[in-house]
């Protein structure tokens, strides 16, 4: 039982651009990145290259791993800035540690995996060419807008996304995982439903004169219990179903113009949101949204496309690098800089983790002082969980501060030096329980980060296996103690745990870990819980917003109580970090706040549970943020710009208001708050 330190074996240039929760992921971590039994696998690799152009070499290196003959031999001239391919996990592993691919690897600035699926769900070369892209009903009109919406379950035979006439107003649905069959022209997996396969399954998925959406969904083959997987529409309510309705969702006599596509994440990808990378996932379902509402409108038009995207990670640099906020900031600049497009919009939530314990921020006030960021790691935590330290820019190259790590039984870690290429290990018995490595963020993030990895501290073992034989952690406080070398008082160290929890609809199976720093106040006096920080304490409630809504294009929305209008308790906020090279941060904050909840004492809004007719109420900045996609939606049919600044002048009309309280700090608040109109009518009772 000890620590030890252990040379890497990938090459430098490879490791300087690998996402560094991929080392986990395909080493110690191996057996929790991968789909439990699934024997064949295929992994999304995301890449970001350099501005420069692809070179051929370096395209051929990537054509060979990818082994796809359908790539171009030479280098397409327009290829745009991020590729995600599926590959097997040996192809992976060899394109990564094989130093044949090192001039690959010099091109690029990122390599990021994101969880694998079944190869099943990935298309052949046949499969890709099969299958021709369905026209999309006709009859655009100047008020007609896209509304995208990239979620978890989506309820697409849903009466609240019909017409009068019956059919329905979804225009295409790709389901990421599942058989690769119909599979999306332009991409590599799952299958497509187009509004002509729905409307025919509308027609005979009857009993007597009522519409069986369970066998809709069966027949589509998202509900079929005869295949792996959750299946989020079988259930009374899904993500995906609350903020579709809340986005877009009319009765079917007043339903405007609105064109709907949507993207189901993998159950996968949903399930587990402890440090796997979902932005393989998240980038190509921003281009098919983007893609089909170009085939909607037509060659040589264009359509106005609002995107809800209301999915949050916890651990990041929060200065606007994040991959999917590069993406998803390149993708609205490409579109939104185009002669002849209409504008696109993409909404975020802020994140529902203000007193979650999740951040601290540590400011050393000389050489040698050292702080100690307590790690709480709970019992029956399935899943592993992560800590990022994030160090300030560095102006030349030098060891500013030092990591030690303490387990819950006191073995303390070598130190970790800032640039250390050597790796800590926690071994016991030959196995690895934690991992401790130095990862230096490549343009434009430029800022390094220490990364700690643990283990799940319980395992489901196989009936097999009455004595637990997989590695574990032990639960308790890992003690992350850091020594300043000559960090001044004004460059900051920032730490984040990352998100572990359960999404709404699935098992618990991660723990969410935080930083027990007994300085921290949970209540006041009187007994409600604390919403401002104590600046001798550490750990921090500001600056908790949703690592992937620190981004410069997207819009950022945060949750409001519509009685007592102001802020629910986990509504989370800025301030962002200043990005390198910036003399200040692109953004404070969330853009504005909507309703998130009808009241302190009724939590939640109401709006669609997975089947027609069914009401749920749900609650997060996940359903603030579609009120406002919804808001701009009608923006854009109404040919005005529903960008940002649109959203800030709503809230700052609002704030006209007599409001009772005052406004909220912009870092918590933005603009000010904008309390739009429920969707489901009020005569619905709670």
């Amino acid at each position: 039982m000890a620590w030890k330190r252990v040379p890497p074996k990938i090459d430098p240039v490879a490791r300087s651009v690998l996402d560094p929760y991929s080392h986990w992921a395909l080493g110690p971590g191996l057996q929790d990145f991968l789909l439990p039994s699934v024997r064949e696998q295929s992994v999304p690799v995301l890449l970001r290259r350099k501005t420069e152009p692809w070179d051929e070499k370096a395209w051929a290196l990537w054509r060979d791993a990818a082994g796809d003959a359908d790539m171009p031999e030479r280098p397409p001239r327009s290829a745009e800035p991020f590729d995600v391919r599926l590959l097997s996990l040996s192809k992976t592993r060899r394109l990564v540690e094989d130093r044949t691919f090192r001039h690959l690897f010099e091109g690029l600035e990122r390599f990021t995996l994101g969880p694998p699926l079944p190869s099943s769900s990935a298309a052949s070369r046949d499969a890709r060419k099969a299958r021709p892209l369905q026209s999309p009903s006709p009859g655009v009109t100047p008020n007609t807008v896209v509304v995208g919406i990239i979620d978890d379950g989506i309820p697409f035979a849903h009466e609240r996304f019909r017409k009068p006439d019956g059919t329905t107003r979804i225009e295409y649905v790709w389901v990421q995982h599942g058989t690769a069959s119909n599979v999306p022209i332009g991409f590599d997996n799952g299958f497509e439903i187009d509004k002509g396969e729905i409307d025919n399954l509308l027609a005979t998925c009857r009993q007597g004169d009522f519409i069986d959406e369970d066998e809709i969904y069966r027949r589509a083959g998202v509900a079929d219990f005869t295949r792996e997987g959750r299946k989020s529409l079988a259930w009374r309510a899904s993500h995906g179903a609350h903020v579709m309705d809340l986005a877009c969702g009319w009765d079917p006599d007043e339903a405007p113009d609105w064109r709907i596509v949507c993207v189901q994440l993998p159950t996968a990808t949903t399930a587990d949101s402890s440090g796997a990378s979902l932005a393989p996932y998240a980038v190509k379902a921003l281009e098919y949204i983007r893609d089909r509402a170009q085939a909607i409108a037509g060659r040589g038009r264009s359509l106005p496309v609002v995107v809800n995207f209301s999915y949050g990670l916890l651990a990041g640099p929060h200065d606007g690098t994040h991959e999917i906020e590069l993406a998803y900031d390149q993708i609205l600049r490409d579109h939104n800089t185009t002669p002849g497009n209409k504008p696109m919009r993409v909404v975020i939530p802020s994140g529902n983790s203000h007193l979650a314990r999740a951040h601290a921020t540590v400011a050393f006030q000389a050489a040698g002082d050292q702080a100690t960021l307590p790690l709480r790691v709970l019992p029956d935590d399935l899943t592993p969980s992560f800590v990022e330290i994030w160090l300030p820019p560095a102006t030349a190259a030098g060891n500013r501060v030092e990591l030690t790590v303490a387990t819950p039984q006191g073995d303390v870690s070598p130190p970790l030096e800032e640039g250390d290429t050597y790796i800590l290990q926690y071994d016991v018995g030959g196995k690895v329980l934690c991992e401790a490595r130095y990862h230096l963020s490549s343009a434009p993030t430029g800022r390094g980060m220490f990364l700690i990895s643990l283990q799940p501290t319980t395992r489901l073992e196989s009936e097999n296996s009455p004595v637990p034989s997989d590695p574990v952690a032990p639960a308790g406080l890992w003690n992350l103690s850091l020594k300043n070398l000559w960090l001044s008082s004004h460059e900051p160290v920032e730490a984040w745990v990352q998100r572990d929890d359960a999404p709404v609809g699935y098992p618990r199976r991660g723990r969410q870990s935080y930083f027990d720093v007994p300085s921290y106040e949970i209540y006041g006096h009187d007994g409600d819980l604390l919403e401002e920080d104590d600046p001798a304490c550490p750990v921090k409630r500001e600056g908790s917003i949703n690592a992937i809504a620190t981004g410069r294009n997207t819009i950022v929305i945060g949750g409001l109580l519509r009685r007592e209008l102001r802020p629910p308790a986990y509504s989370a906020g800025g301030p962002v970090t200043t990005p390198v090279g910036a003399a200040l941060p692109h953004r404070c904050g969330p853009d504005a706040l909507t309703v998130s909840d009808d009241s302190i004492v009724r939590a939640g809004v109401l709006a669609a549970g997975t089947h027609s007719g069914s009401v749920v109420a749900m609650n997060g900045t996940s359903v603030a943020a579609p009120l406002i996609t919804r808001w701009i939606a009608g923006e854009l049919a109404a040919g005005r710009r529903g960008n940002r600044r649109a959203v800030w002048k709503l809230a700052y009309g609002y704030e006209l208001l007599p409001f009772p309280l005052p406004r909220p700090s912009p870092e918590r608040g933005g603009a000010g708050r904008a309390p739009l109109p429920p969707v489901r009518p009020a005569r619905i009772e709670r």
